[in-house]
């Protein structure tokens, strides 16, 4: 995953959270992800890019750039952390009761 420039995640059915998005972000890789998968919550804004149809897909790739994918990668450096199970429950405890 280190050698990664972006992970694409294409699916067009509606999908339950998947964790290849979340181990990119983990590594810094920019994600390019569809509105149908249950991961592109947790996609910081500026870290990816989200769509919902194949011609979305097709600009989203079509827009990369060596200096986006470095801005992206500093986002996910800046921004993203993986919740520990602990700290998750937490936030769900509090939130939802």
């Amino acid at each position: 995953m280190d050698k990664t420039d972006v992970l694409v995640t294409p699916s067009m059915w509606n999908e339950t959270f998947g964790y290849t998005v979340a181990e990119a972000l983990s590594y810094g890789v920019p994600v390019i992800v569809s509105s149908h998968v249950g991961a592109k919550d947790i996609v910081p804004a500026g870290a990816g890019i989200i769509f919902d149809d194949e011609k979305k897909l097709t600009n989203a790739i079509k827009s990369l750039t060596k200096e986006k994918l470095e801005s992206m990668n500093q986002t996910i450096l800046e921004t993203f952390q993986i919740q520990t199970v602990e700290s998750f429950n937490k936030e769900l405890r509090e939130n939802v009761y």
